[in-house]
């Protein structure tokens, strides 16, 4: 009956190849992990960016929806032309 010894030094090939393959296999799992981390934060911006973009849509819609409204009209001569209504006065600082 041959000893343990034996056997390894008469398969150190087969040790060596399993152990190539253990630490290739361990390289492709830290590879996915890492790729697996950047896409769930590319997910979050763009899920992040896709809200902010649904917030301003629903500010767009409703500026298009006060455009007829005197007040909404008023106002933007206010804030855009620095128009001043009759009565009032205007202060700049400077």
């Amino acid at each position: 009956m041959k000893t343990l010894p034996h056997l390894l030094l008469k398969n150190w090939w087969v040790i060596v190849c399993v152990l190539m393959a253990w630490s290739l296999y361990l390289q492709a799992i830290h590879k996915k992990n890492h790729l697996v981390v950047k896409l769930e934060e590319k997910v979050y911006r763009l899920s992040r960016g896709c809200a902010e973009a649904e917030s301003e849509k629903e500010e767009l819609l409703l500026r298009m929806q006060s455009q007829d409204d005197p007040e909404w009209m008023e106002l933007v001569l206010k804030e855009k032309l620095g128009v001043v209504p009759e009565g009032q006065i205007k202060v700049v600082f400077q």
